[in-house]
Formats: structure tokens, sequence, C-alpha cells
């Protein structure tokens, strides 16, 4: 090799030493990398490559990708924990909306979160899941005292949490296939399909991912849960006077 192509070639970047990264900046990595490509496309040796450490580096600190999920979910569900308390003033609709709407603003604005605790929430684990449920009690048990029996209280809650968690999958996948270049296209023939056509032609979207599709859902499901309630009081009010 001569010597100018010597001098021409770029010096060879330097990893960072082994010890030099923390687990916390690790985790934030997979954070940042999961929310581009999902948890369920997130690989180690990527991940390195993102850190610019080796992956052994990775290694030292969470043996397998399972260990270095574990930490996520944990992070996750304590992201979960403090941005979705269950309190304050109003009525228990009003504030089992309150919930609902934070749930889906946070699941849309952190989309790893969505990821770890609604894309493959059979895989909290042990702790996570009793983290999860001690919330889901406690719940409950506020719609209990709202007057619910605790069978429509779990009934109302898991209802609504599935529209929720539901339309925040359908959100995450929305945004992953835009973010690869995927773009259904809508096969609509103005003759045979006239008023989807119009709609279509007046700009409405034909997703079922909108703001008036999840509000329109989620007040029709807390209508029905007022139904419920009020059905359940005069049930026990009648087995009281029998």
């Amino acid at each position: 090799m001569s010597r100018e192509a010597s001098a021409t070639r770029k010096p060879r970047r330097q990893r960072r030493e082994r010890g030099s990264i923390t687990p916390e900046e690790i985790v934030n990595g997979a954070y940042a990398l999961a929310a581009e490509v999902s948890v369920e496309k997130l690989s180690m040796p990527e991940l390195a490559r993102r850190l610019d450490v080796g992956v052994t580096s990775i290694y030292w600190y969470f043996r397998s990708k399972d260990q270095l999920l574990d930490a996520m979910r944990d992070r996750a569900l304590e992201q979960y924990e403090i941005a979705l308390p269950f309190t304050g003033a109003g009525s228990w609709h009003e504030r089992l909306r309150d919930h609902f709407v934070a749930m889906r603003v946070l699941f849309r604005d952190n989309p790893v979160l969505c990821d770890l605790l609604v894309m493959n929430a059979a895989d909290y684990g042990e702790h996570p899941g009793r983290i999860a449920f001690e919330r889901l009690e406690n719940i409950v048990q506020a719609l209990i005292e709202a007057g619910f029996t605790a069978e429509d209280a779990l009934d109302t809650y898991s209802t609504l949490s599935m529209h929720s968690r539901g339309f925040a999958m359908l959100e995450r996948k929305e945004k992953l296939d835009a973010a690869q270049g995927r773009h259904p296209a809508a096969p609509l023939d103005a003759e045979t399909m006239p008023t989807l056509a119009r709609l279509v032609r007046e700009g409405h979207s034909l997703g079922g991912v909108q703001d008036r599709v999840f509000d329109a859902g989620l007040d029709a499901l807390i209508e029905r849960a007022k139904r419920v309630l009020k059905s359940g009081k005069r049930t026990g009010a009648q087995l009281g006077a029998s």
C-alpha cells in the first residue's frame, strides 16, 4: 500500500472500554433503539453498535436479552405507576375517564411502554405482575366504594382497559408500519362503495386509530358502566325489600 493511501485512510474509531458504560446507560440506549424498531426486534449486537461498545460490555451487566427486558419492564412499570394514579376529585366515572385518557396518552407518547406492558403483557414475570395486580386491586376497590359489586367493578375496568390497550396496540403498529414505509392503500371503488368514497373525498379517514373513535368508544363504555351500576343498586334494593 502506498504512503499516500496510508495517510488518507481514516483512523479507526476506538470503542468505549468495558466499564466505561453503566447499566443505566444501557437501559436508556435500549429504550431509544426499541422505540425505533420495537422491543421484539431489539438485538444486543445492534444495541452495542448504537452505544459504541463491544457487545460483551452489555453482557457484562445483562447476561441475556431477557435480563435486559426485565430491567426495562421494571422501569416501565414505575413510569406507569407514577403516570396513572387513580385519585383526585370528581365522580367515579370522571376519574375513570381521566385514567384511561391518561393511559392512552402514556402509551402513545412512550411507545416502548406500549411494547413492554401491552404487546408483551404475558411476559411480565412475578414481580412486575404483582405491581400491576396491586394497582388493579386499588381501582376495583374504589369502584366498589362507588356502589359496584366486585364482579361488575372488575368487568367495568377490564372492558375499558381492553379498549385503551387495544387502541394503543393499533397506534403502535401504525407508527411502526409508517416508519418502515408501509402505507396500505384503501381499495375504494366509487361505483360499488359510493358512501366510503365520498367520505374519503371529504377528508375523513377510514382508519380506526383516531381521537374521535377512541373518545366515542370510551364514552360508550362508561355510559354502559353507569347503567350497570344503576341496575345493580336497584337489584340490591329489591333484594333488601323482599
